[in-house]
């Protein structure tokens, strides 16, 4: 049954949220471009999220947009077809306070750091970037190694609590 606490009163939901309706944005509107079919370049604001995506690979020479390895296009199709869906999900759950969201979250969050881990030891290994570059790329990709990290952390915590209360209530219930 989901919670009768506001939304303004969970801060740390109130929090994620706001994360997930912007990750929500970015990867669908801008990470996710060179996936959709180029009929739909034409219409109204694609123009303006391509001219958006190119300004981002034009200040920070981002080699992943210019030209993708195959696993990055892999993970690419992963945010399209995973995380957007799944960060609607946690929205309305976070809105609601749904129970399950813990378990969804904490498998979203590991696939998260791990990819953008990936990305990060990818970026330092370039030869052909200097240093500047690589740092400046890592204040674009590091944000969401400690944001998925701390939504572990702050998941397993809700669903240890929740396990070991339906345990200490079992208890409570053998020993009447």
């Amino acid at each position: 049954m989901p919670s009768k606490r506001p939304l303004l009163s969970r801060k740390t939901d109130l929090a994620l949220l706001i994360f997930f309706c912007l990750h929500t944005f970015f990867t669908s509107c801008l990470d996710c471009l060179d996936l959709y079919p180029s009929w739909i370049h034409a219409y109204p604001p694609f123009p303006h999220l391509l001219a958006l995506r190119s300004f981002y690979i034009d200040t920070y020479q981002d080699k992943f947009f210019v030209d993708p390895p195959p696993w990055f296009v892999a993970c690419t199709w992963l945010e399209l077809l995973y995380h957007v869906p799944t960060c609607i999900w946690a929205v309305r759950g976070l809105y609601r306070d749904e129970p399950l969201l813990p378990i969804g979250l904490i498998v979203w969050a590991v696939e998260v750091f791990i990819t953008t881990l990936l990305c990060l030891v990818d970026i330092w290994s370039w030869v052909d970037r200097s240093t500047e570059v690589k740092w400046g790329l890592t204040g674009c990709y590091a944000p969401y190694l400690g944001i998925s990290a701390w939504i572990v952390v702050v998941m397993y915590g809700r669903l240890k609590d929740a396990l070991l209360g339906q345990r200490e209530q079992r208890e409570r219930i053998k020993e009447q």
